[in-house]
């Protein structure tokens, strides 16, 4: 199984773009919290300070809009989530 990010800039051109794989199959939920994890920290070590994220996984980006945190491994993704917010500006 894999999972990537797309860098768009203003216009919808994309600029960048990274995938991982990922070697266990765990549930969407947890798929989709590691995507966005991985995605946030590609445009921290990319450089790029003004930032819109996307998801198709409504639940990871209540919890991140929420700031709630879980003791699982989404709870974790989520916190690390949280954490790379302060390296953007927007």
């Amino acid at each position: 199984m894999g999972i990537g990010a797309v860098v768009r800039d203003n216009e919808g051109v994309v600029v960048d773009a990274s995938c991982w794989q990922v070697f266990s199959s765990p549930d969407s939920e947890v798929v989709g919290a590691l995507a966005m994890r991985k995605g946030l920290e590609f445009a921290k070590d990319m450089s790029f300070l003004n930032l819109i994220a996307e998801s198709d996984a409504s639940n990871v980006v209540l919890a991140l809009n929420a700031h709630q945190q879980s003791p699982n491994y989404v709870g974790s993704s989520i916190q690390d989530c949280i954490s790379f917010k302060g390296s953007f500006r927007s």
